[in-house]
């Protein structure tokens, strides 16, 4: 078969080749007797060119052909009036898409241009439009809460901090953070009509699952929008740490008291000179303490050390030490000089990239300017993410059995304590010990990949567990779709499109006690922020360049006619042979 021609009707080409043969076999039993006579052969001949025809009629050969024909207009919501009068000016016999209705996008390959106005196309049907000849024209800027940041897991004592950017604030409107019951724990008056930054905070004071909100209201009070703010509230669990100290440093000065102070129970092994140590001990009894050996995972469940300490380890230290992150979890937080890190043996698991800025904005701490080292972790397979500043990952950790390996190229942080600045200081340090430390005993790990999670929509998350034939249902009793990751056979993902608003469940059939609670907003809400984030999308979307020589070719069938008309000739021959 050709590589340039095809049969629309391809699944019926066996078939029929078998009835044009059997045709063909009855047709020469007829005419056997006149073999040897001189029209025999033309007859023959005859009969297959009509057979044949009937067979091309049936499968319909096609033949790839550029097509290109008309153009399309897709509405989508906030488009302006005035591009799409225009574009029905300019092209009077535009094909006009609503999507804003769900009406069903057409064939889209096979058109000459194609306009998307508005906020754009939802990410899920961005595929569609993969390398073809789209024009986006953004719509209306949209008014509201366009930039949000604020962690939705926090602990008790904490403070959950809410940062974003309001678009096309109005002079006198208020917006204000609401706690779990509705009353107002902090606010920001807008005194400009311009686009406002802003900050909202309050104290966690209770473990559970909460919904605050952040409200706006108008200069008397009422209420102009609502949106839900989920957030899981966890208590702090006192952790057991070991800390081995090379040589003194400002940062392990200050973190050793930031974590006696948290309540931690802290053993900070310091080294003298070779051979000689001095023993720190808060919140726990004076105790002995040699080399590293297997017992180091069962009294401790974070190891900080620098990265002197860990090349000063002998081979049998080394290997006890992997053992026990391997095995039983342990985590390790290596701090030092970034170009240290790739000198520590088996423990040199981070690749770097030189950068030239020494100081950040992590996206979870703006306005604060944090010292930083001259590199950035290379986003590679593996690194999972701590601490960012944009694109730029500073602080993260590598999986290593049951255990993780952490670092960050953040320093000098005691200094934000110096600057008053005991918030930012507790938050990041916070975070890289209940990322990095041992893991409570649990059947399986759940993460959400999609930020908000909205009624009747995609909401996807991910599952890591040694469970076999994992089976994971949702608040229904539904079973979920799951795909195996093929790297990492304990990685699975599933989609769920949640029917109720407001905290929902998946479930592990395998372990009921294994349960992951996430927040489904209604429709209505963040209506801006996800207006903006579709708009950005779909513009980073529609600037790909396409490729003008790859022409888009479809299979256009050969007219029948064609063929009918030959077998008619034929069928007319074969009438007439007798004749003459």
């Amino acid at each position: 078969m050709s590589n340039n021609l095809t049969f629309l009707n391809a699944s019926w080409f066996w078939p029929v080749l078998v009835c044009c043969l059997i045709l063909l076999l009855i047709f020469l039993w007829k005419e056997w007797s006149q073999a040897g006579k001189k029209r025999f052969f033309f007859k023959i001949f005859l009969a297959i060119l009509a057979v044949s025809s009937l067979a091309l009629i049936a499968i319909k050969p096609a033949i790839p052909q550029e097509v290109r024909e008309g153009n399309v207009l897709i509405l989508t919501q906030g488009y302006k009036q005035n591009q799409l009068d225009s574009l029905k000016k300019e092209y009077r016999k535009i094909k006009v898409i609503d999507y804003r209705k769900d009406e069903v996008l057409p064939e889209l390959k096979t058109s000459k241009q194609i306009f998307v106005l508005g906020q754009g196309i939802s990410a899920y049907d961005l595929n569609q439009f993969k390398e073809l000849p789209v024009t986006y024209l953004p719509g209306d800027t949209v008014a509201g809460i366009v930039k949000l940041n604020y962690n939705p897991k926090n602990q008790v004592g904490n403070k959950i901090k809410v940062q974003g950017r309001f678009l096309k604030t109005k002079l006198g409107n208020r917006l204000v953070l609401e706690d779990a019951g509705g009353t107002a724990v902090d606010s920001i008056v807008f005194t400009s009509k311009e686009n406002k930054n802003f900050n909202l905070e309050t104290e966690l004071k209770v473990a559970g699952n909460y919904v605050f909100n952040i409200t706006l209201k108008d200069s008397l009070g009422e209420i102009l929008s609502n949106n839900a703010l989920p957030v899981k509230v966890t208590k702090e669990e006192a952790l057991r740490i070991l800390i081995l100290n090379s040589f003194p440093t400002f940062e392990i000065k200050y973190l050793k008291n930031f974590l006696a102070e948290s309540g931690h129970e802290l053993v900070v092994k310091n080294r003298i000179t070779t051979g000689r140590f001095k023993f720190e001990f808060f919140n726990t009894e004076n105790t002995s303490l040699g080399n590293l050996n297997a017992g180091i995972s069962e009294d401790f469940d974070l190891l900080i050390s620098d990265s002197g300490a860990i090349r000063n380890l002998s081979s049998a230290e080394n290997s006890a030490l992997q053992n026990s992150i391997r095995e039983t979890g342990l985590g390790l937080f290596i701090l030092g000089e970034a170009n240290t890190l790739n000198s520590l043996g088996d423990f040199s698991v981070f690749e770097l990239e030189r950068v030239s800025a020494t100081e950040t904005e992590l996206d979870n701490l703006s306005e604060t300017t944090t010292a930083k080292q001259p590199f950035q972790l290379k986003d590679e397979f593996g690194l999972e993410k701590i601490h960012s500043s944009n694109s730029s990952i500073l602080s993260g950790y590598k999986r290593l059995g049951q255990g993780r390996i952490g670092t960050t190229l953040l320093e000098n942080t005691w200094q934000l304590q110096l600057e008053g600045k005991q918030e930012a200081y507790q938050l990041v340090w916070s975070q890289l010990m209940e990322q990095i430390s041992k893991r409570t005993s649990a059947t399986a790990s759940w993460k959400a990949k999609t930020d908000f999670a909205f009624k009747d929509q995609a909401f996807e998350f991910q599952i890591r567990t040694s469970v076999e034939n994992l089976r994971v249902s949702n608040e229904n009793g539904h079973l979920i779709p799951l795909k195996q990751d093929l790297n990492n056979q304990e990685l699975w993902s599933g989609k769920t499109y949640p029917q109720k608003a407001g905290w929902q469940e998946l479930k592990m059939e395998q372990d009921s006690t294994s349960v992951f609670k996430y927040f489904v907003h209604q429709a209505k809400d963040w209506q801006a922020l996800k207006s903006y984030q579709t708009s950005q999308e779909n513009n980073r979307f529609f600037q790909q360049e396409i490729l003008e020589e790859e022409s888009v070719k479809m299979p256009i069938a050969i007219n029948p006619l064609w063929f009918f008309g030959i077998f008619l000739i034929s069928m007319g021959g074969l009438w007439l042979e007798p004749k003459l």
